[in-house]
């Protein structure tokens, strides 16, 4: 079962990764982070990130209130590139997330998906 440092280099592993950051989405910051930031500063991307987590993650529209966490993943397509966001499920109260930054020429959304769901499965968090 990896780790945070080990989650984030498979996920910089697919085709086209140009970054990737573990993040602590009701604080807003990177637990772990590796390759290059949107925006050249990982702190700042990682608080923008949680913004947007939070958004999706408390607003009823995308998780009921009789529940608890729907929201699986977030994807945000520019015209360059994708950027997904994938909530961590965990026995505790989690509150953690994977953020992958993808080249949009080289890489493929689909393959990405699956492989984060497998990554943040087996992530171990201590």
């Amino acid at each position: 079962m990896p780790g945070i440092d080990e989650c984030l280099l498979h996920a910089m592993r697919l085709p086209g990764a140009r970054g990737a950051a573990v993040v602590d989405w009701t604080s807003g910051l990177a637990l772990g982070t590796v390759g290059d930031a949107a925006g050249d500063d990982h702190e700042t991307a990682a608080a923008e990130t949680a913004e947007l987590a939070r958004m999706a993650a408390e607003h009823s529209t995308f998780a009921p209130a009789d529940k608890s966490l729907d929201v699986e993943d977030l994807v945000v397509t520019t015209r360059s590139s994708y950027h997904l966001l994938r909530f961590v499920d965990t026995s505790f109260d989690s509150s953690v997330l994977l953020h992958l930054w993808l080249d949009r020429t080289d890489g493929n959304l689909a393959l990405a998906r699956l492989r984060m769901r497998e990554l943040t499965e087996r992530l171990v968090l201590e």
